[in-house]
């Protein structure tokens, strides 16, 4: 059975996969919802979806919680680096059209805005662990998904230390642009 640090990160893997396999439907997967979906077990949920089944260790989301990183701690065995930061670019794109939406007006929800602009920086970070210390890219070794190799093969520099580094310094810098020029709103 595959594990997952999070239900958030089970949830990623689910949309990719779904996503990236024409023999699964192409309906946006159910999130989780308990007793329908999810199943509580000694040590861990069980997610049931159409990617397969997914364990998640209550201490692995219950750490990732106190911590606050959304995805889990350690690196992904589910997600690999270009995965990651094609994720990153997705909820880029959603922050970058909810951004352009916003004007700032009473009636206005600006969570959509944030929380795309965090979730990209999350993405990308969670890109960078697969970085080892001394080198500019992601070894070839954890790109280990057809998607993720085709998007290496689509940019070449998609997992290369700068590019990562860079998108990470502009979602975040994005949010802070954001929420300085809102932030009486």
């Amino acid at each position: 059975m595959l594990t997952a640090r999070t239900l958030t990160e089970a949830q990623v893997y689910v949309s990719l996969v779904t996503a990236a396999d024409p023999n699964v439907p192409s309906v946006p997967p159910a999130g989780p919802q308990p007793g329908v979906n999810v199943a509580e077990g000694p040590e861990a949920w069980v997610y049931t979806t159409p990617a397969g089944d997914i364990s998640i260790p209550y201490a692995s989301e219950r750490s990732a919680t106190l911590i606050g990183a959304r995805f889990g701690l350690g690196r992904s065995q589910l997600i690999d680096a270009a995965q990651w930061a094609m994720v990153a670019r997705s909820f880029a794109r959603k922050a970058l059209e909810a951004d352009m939406a916003y004007t700032g007006a009473a009636d206005q929800d600006r969570t959509a805005v944030e929380l795309n602009w965090e979730f990209a920086a999350d993405a990308i970070s969670e890109a960078i662990k697969f970085l080892p210390d001394d080198a500019d890219e992601v070894p070839d070794t954890e790109i280990w998904s057809e998607y993720g190799a085709q998007a290496k093969a689509n940019d070449p520099h998609l997992v290369h230390r700068a590019k990562l580094q860079d998108d990470l310094e502009y979602y975040r810098g994005t949010l802070e642009d954001f929420r300085a020029l809102y932030s009486d709103s």
